[in-house]
């Protein structure tokens, strides 16, 4: 698995360098200290994981990175961070990404995370989600039994961070499918948006 390391701080990116190659599974193929390289070297086709913090000293943010990266590669998204507040997490999963680690986590916790972005799942602290959407004030399982096979489908590469053009890619169905469905399931789960329904899947699924 390629990871790409971006963060504005030359002793942390180090101490991530030294983490991943003491796996075999892991191989770091660059090192970059803005988000604006990090967009760049994700373009080039190589990378499967992005590890962004989430801010740099100056330019363009780990959100923004994000975005860019999720739209113009295969490269997926690992947020790690020092701010455990839910509206960061919200916020991630808004930019797409798919893991979110705090800089404290273990070594073994940050290991996970990586495999599991890189392999398609989510990673992020079942804590921040529970505070993120709380179960009183959300969708209820008996609301998820009111998709369609389809829409839950849908619901599973949305929380994946997939956009439409992607999920359409992936289904073999067309882009304005897509965003029916998509407006149907938010209505069915009576979320805000798809950021609100990405945080219920990934609730749901644990």
């Amino acid at each position: 698995m390629r990871v790409l390391i971006a963060d504005d701080h030359e002793l942390t990116r180090a101490g991530l360098r030294a983490v991943f190659e003491r796996e075999a599974d892991l191989k770091v193929v660059a090192e970059v200290a803005t988000a604006e390289a990090a967009v760049a070297r994700c373009a080039e086709g190589d990378v499967d994981v992005a590890v962004l913090d989430v801010r740099f000293g100056a330019g363009m943010n780990g959100l923004q990175a994000a975005r860019h990266i999720l739209a113009g590669s295969r490269a997926r998204v690992l947020l790690l961070t020092l701010h455990d507040t839910p509206e960061y997490v919200r916020s991630a999963l808004a930019a797409g990404a798919t893991g979110y680690v705090l800089k404290d986590a273990g070594r073994e916790d940050l290991l996970h995370a990586v495999r599991a972005v890189g392999a398609g799942r989510t990673a992020l602290p079942q804590e921040l989600l529970r505070m993120a959407v709380a179960p009183s004030s959300g969708p209820t399982t008996d609301d998820l039994a009111r998709l369609t096979p389809r829409e839950r489908e849908i619901l599973g590469l949305i929380a994946r961070g997939l956009t439409n053009k992607e999920i359409a890619r992936d289904l073999g169905i067309g882009p304005g499918t897509v965003k029916s469905h998509v407006e149907k399931l938010i209505a069915k789960l009576g979320v805000a948006d798809r950021t609100q329904a990405a945080v219920f899947a990934v609730r749901a699924s644990t």
